[in-house]
């Protein structure tokens, strides 16, 4: 059985598997009381009735709810950083590779869950802008440092013509990525279909390439 500690935030000891599933039932609660609520309306109390834990239990692996919402974000955050640090250009066409990415990639950010997020971030940042620059510096800014890495070896090997890599994938991102998460983020209306989206990457990547590609 695993032991729990009594004080609040200290790490809990005992069978990992078993405390790993509560966490994450917590954090399943916290989800959704956070995205009813936001970030200030949502209360400790309500977060515990959601997760089917007592205050304390919450307490114990949570010492206050910006701590709780600063793993959510993290814990939204790790399928995208999953597929940035999974992307490894192979052999073939660069852009192909870079197409592939850019729609699996874009699939991720305008599913439902994290256009949520970004909207519960959106609403709690001017009186928390702490969150805010937790929650960019967990995504975008996490994307960013991946593709100048990959950009920065492309320049390396002649895929990419010699540039700043950092200034290329911001480039990059805002080509491929932004009109989807417009679309997405002002209401599930415009939300593009898989061939608009796969149209709206083209174009990005024809930019893109015409201006970085490597024989431009």
């Amino acid at each position: 059985m695993s032991k729990v500690s009594a004080r609040p935030g200290e790490p809990v000891s005992g069978a990992e598997g078993h405390d790993n599933e509560k966490r994450q039932q917590i954090l399943d609660g916290a989800r959704e009381v956070f995205r009813a609520k936001g970030y200030e309306g949502a209360a400790m109390d309500a977060i515990a009735k959601a997760a089917g834990v007592s205050k304390g239990t919450l307490y114990v692996y949570f010492t206050n709810k910006d701590e709780l919402f600063e793993e959510l974000i993290s814990d939204e955050k790790r399928e995208l950083a999953a597929a940035l640090d999974a992307f490894q250009p192979v052999a073939g066409s660069f852009r192909d590779n870079l197409r592939a990415f850019a729609i699996s990639f874009n699939e991720l950010l305008t599913a439902d869950n994290h256009i949520s997020s970004i909207r519960m971030v959106i609403g709690a940042v001017e009186k928390f802008p702490a969150v805010g620059a937790m929650f960019f510096k967990a995504g975008a800014e996490r994307g960013t440092t991946r593709l100048t890495e990959v950009f920065g070896r492309a320049v390396e090997d002649g895929r990419l013509r010699p540039c700043d890599p950092a200034v290329a994938a911001q480039h990059f991102i805002s080509l491929c990525t932004a009109e989807m998460m417009k679309k997405s983020l002002f209401g599930a209306a415009l939300r593009p279909s898989r061939e608009a989206a796969e149209k709206m990457v083209d174009n990005g990547l024809d930019v893109f390439m015409a201006y970085y590609g490597a024989n431009s």
